[in-house]
């Protein structure tokens, strides 16, 4: 029988395998940005690139369903192509113009990512449940050349601007100047694959939450993306070769045995979440099942009737349908169930095992700034090492700081995690001072406070930032404060996070009201929905805390709250 320490051995030897000189995962070392580092010999050179191989390998089996309707990858790639051309020659997209995509997740959003990048456009990816003045500060720093919306997203974005294109994926009316994305679809010209761009040339935007309720625009190269893809493919493989080993066969007879992936998409796709629960389920040839929004029963319902095997979302979801479906046998065609996002409640990981015993997990850890996944791990490793967060990619360097700078390692000495590679975004757009702040050029200062073991097991154990992840959505305390403040209403104001079984956590604010001023919780979270989205408005508000505990320089104390309000809510 097998150790803990045997898991990660058997792990890195496969791995070494893979990525060595004669692997079909060659790791080589480069220069980026003036640093040396190790990079996958045979990297994409775009996104477009990987899609387009996609296409050629599986040209009639369904990719996307949405509302009963089904499309081939040939489908979503001709069409792209159409869109593309239109992007050029109607709209004026030009060789690294940012366009936007602003839509709820749908079919249009996975064409329109690929044909921008076709017509060699930077995808600007908004976040679509962001409130009008969020939505309108980001497409204010975006400065796009045009932005293909849905009509709810379309109409936020031209309350507050009138002069950027909007390309409206539905039939509402909005203001010049527009394009319909259907007059788009219907041309007959279509642009093919384009020669290889710049590496380091801008791929994606996401937006990630600011401190002052202003999203930051991560920028993500051409080989941030292309990385990602690789890294995902390796971890896949290492897992057929792992179950090769293990059962005495080749991997080809184990690929032989896979089922086709077939996965319900619950992330947005403006999150990088999204965007890798997409790509994973692609590099199978797999069906990707579309849900504009989060609604349990409809969840259940289309893991029924589709057979779906694969299930990715932030905990709430898994809580949801674990409650729901019944009786499970409904459920039982899932063979991965993936809780992503934020840190998995202990209770979840032990009712997932217990209601689909048979359904394999994963884990990582990642941000937008490290496009998506540093580390992962599955299989006998997260079986003998549940807590842990997995290993770095082959590419990717992680290490531990103290407060003093100093680097400092072993099990269970903390500091704040580090990371660098190939898969570290070039930087905030416009915002240099924010950048330097967490990159040097070199390592990304990711906010997470953690350790790496000794067998180079990540452990990521409380976060430097203070931040909230809820529902899988990031929400900056000093957002919600700055907020709260600006209204004039509170004379002290404190938001901090309290651990919740669905979302993870919750957003709590302790206020304090202006002498005179009378507030209802549901007052205070009006204030808040007015300027920001609804998901960072607090689902807890709490008004007799008195005056807020601070240290010696004023500053408040957060544990303290978070202590008192647990021992609060017990009783």
């Amino acid at each position: 029988m097998s150790t803990p320490d045997d898991a990660v051995a058997v792990f890195r030897d496969i791995e070494s395998e893979l990525t060595g000189s004669n692997g079909p995962f060659a790791v080589v070392d480069a220069v980026v940005g003036g640093e040396t580092m190790r990079v996958y010999r045979d990297t994409p050179a775009s996104f477009d690139d990987v899609f387009t191989s996609l296409v050629n390998e599986h040209p009639d089996e369904v990719l996307l369903v949405e509302d009963g309707a089904a499309y081939t990858y040939r489908q979503v790639g001709d069409q792209a192509g159409v869109i593309a051309a239109s992007l050029a020659r109607r709209v004026g997209v030009r060789d690294g113009d940012r366009v936007g995509i602003a839509m709820k997740n749908r079919v249009e959003f996975i064409v329109a990512l690929v044909a921008i990048g076709r017509c060699g456009g930077v995808a600007v990816l908004f976040n679509s449940r962001e409130a009008e003045v969020e939505i309108a500060a980001a497409v204010s720093d975006a400065e796009c050349v045009a932005i293909l919306a849905d009509g709810p997203r379309a109409a936020r974005i031209r309350a507050r601007d009138r002069s950027t294109p909007i390309v409206v994926v539905d039939d509402d009316r909005i203001d010049e100047p527009v394009y319909r994305y259907a007059d788009l679809a219907a041309g007959r010209d279509s642009t093919a694959s384009r020669p290889a761009p710049e590496a380091d040339a801008p791929s994606w935007i996401l937006f990630t939450s600011g401190t002052s309720g202003r999203s930051k625009g991560v920028v993500l190269t051409h080989r941030n993306v292309c990385t990602l893809v690789v890294s995902l493919r390796l971890f896949t493989e290492t897992g057929v070769v792992t179950n090769a080993r293990k059962y005495g066969m080749e991997p080809d007879a184990i690929r032989g045995l896979m089922p086709r992936l077939s996965a319900l998409l619950v992330f947005p796709l403006f999150h990088t979440s999204g965007l890798v629960a997409l790509m994973t389920t692609m590099f199978t040839g797999g069906v990707v099942v579309i849900m504009p929004r989060w609604d349990v029963r409809l969840a259940i319902d289309l893991i029924e009737q589709h057979r779906l095997a694969m299930l990715a979302g932030p905990p709430m979801v898994i809580v949801d349908v674990l409650n729901e479906a019944s009786p499970v046998e409904r459920i039982g065609s899932l063979i991965n169930v993936a809780a992503a996002g934020q840190t998995t409640p202990p209770d979840l990981v032990a009712k997932l095992s217990r209601v689909l015993p048979a359904a394999g997990r994963g884990v990582g850890w990642g941000m937008t700034e490290t496009t998506a996944s540093v580390s992962t791990a599955g299989g006998d490793v997260l079986a003998a090492h549940p807590d842990t967060s997995g290993s770095a990619s082959p590419v990717m360097e992680v290490r531990a700081v103290d407060a003093s700078g100093h680097v400092v390692s072993g099990s269970g000495v903390v500091g704040e995690l580090q990371v660098r590679g190939p898969q570290v975004m070039a930087g905030y757009l416009n915002r240099p001072e924010e950048t330097a702040a967490v990159f040097d050029g070199s390592w990304y200062r990711t906010g997470d406070l953690g350790y790496v073991d000794d067998r180079g097991l990540i452990y990521v154990v409380d976060r430097v930032k203070d931040i909230v992840i809820t529902g899988g959505e990031n929400v900056y305390c000093a957002e919600v404060e700055y907020v709260l403040l600006a209204s004039e209403q509170f004379t002290e104001v404190a938001v901090f996070g309290a651990i919740d079984e669905r979302l993870g956590e919750r957003v709590v604010a302790a206020v304090t009201v202006v002498d005179g001023v009378e507030l209802s919780a549901d007052d205070v979270r009006d204030i808040v929905r007015a300027s920001l989205a609804a998901y960072k408005a607090p689902a807890d508000v709490v008004f007799g805390f008195g005056p807020l505990p601070r240290n010696a320089t004023g500053k408040v104390l957060k544990r303290a709250l978070r202590d008192r309000y647990a021992a609060s809510d017990e009783t």
